[in-house]
């Protein structure tokens, strides 16, 4: 099993490679459907929060700013509510009081192989700057976010 926050970031990777495919269809099979995969990509995207504090090899300097950074990214909150709403049903203890729009979206040209079903997210403020945004572009920055945190925080106890 893997034991390292290293090994939660590339799973990460390999998610958004599936999520981001100009083909879902292809990229899916018959195992998982497409929600499936946003699901797993939200999930792992914000659980990589545990991995990278659980983590002894990654040894940040000030591990109560590394979780403000953390907590102060909008993008990552919503991964989180999106994630929780998944995995308990319903959202009891919201971060943001996002979740996936019931409205969907599709672009479909056969002939350039691609197939793609957009979700959107749906804030409890309509206001939000992420209210509507497509989630792909959300777990693009989501992915953007932790590179930030990983480069702020890593190894930053380590004296050289």
């Amino acid at each position: 099993m893997d034991q390292r926050f290293w090994d939660q970031l590339a799973r990460v990777d390999r998610l958004l490679k599936i999520v981001g495919s100009t083909d879902q269809l292809s990229k899916l099979g018959s195992a998982l459907n497409f929600e499936d995969a946003l699901t797993f990509a939200c999930q792992s995207m914000w659980h990589l929060k545990d991995w990278i504090l659980n983590d002894p090899e990654f040894r940040p300097k000030d591990i109560a700013k590394l979780k403000a950074d953390i907590h102060e990214r909008r993008c990552l909150l919503i991964c989180a509510d999106l994630a929780n709403g998944s995995k308990h049903l319903t959202l009891t203890r919201p971060k943001i009081g996002a979740s996936l729009a019931d409205q969907r979206g599709i672009c479909f040209y056969p002939s350039e192989g691609l197939f793609q079903t957009y979700y959107y997210v749906a804030c409890d403020d309509p206001t939000d700057r992420y209210h509507g945004i497509e989630i792909r572009d959300l777990l693009i920055e989501a992915r953007s976010a932790w590179e930030e945190i990983i480069d702020a925080h890593y190894l930053t106890a380590v004296d050289i």
